[in-house]
């Protein structure tokens, strides 16, 4: 069994490769889910934006869920 140190030094290097493994648990923690999710940031016109919105909250859409769905038909054709 390898000595705390040891222990210490190779948890952070684990932490350091791989991150999201840790953010994860934290969330499972935080949550009790284990969904791994990361956030994107970019930019689309304003009123496209807002009828999307509109739209999403009429039909009672997750927004995220919809551009995920989206994302994937669109990668897998």
């Amino acid at each position: 069994m390898p000595s705390k140190s040891e222990f210490l030094k190779n948890f952070e290097k684990i932490l350091k490769e791989k991150p999201s493994g840790f953010k994860a648990l934290e969330e499972f923690e935080k949550t009790g889910r284990t969904i791994i999710k990361t956030r994107l940031n970019f930019t689309i016109d304003r009123e496209l934006a807002g009828e999307f919105r509109d739209y999403c909250r009429k039909q009672k859409l997750n927004m995220s869920a919809e551009i995920e769905e989206l994302i994937k038909k669109r990668i897998s054709s």
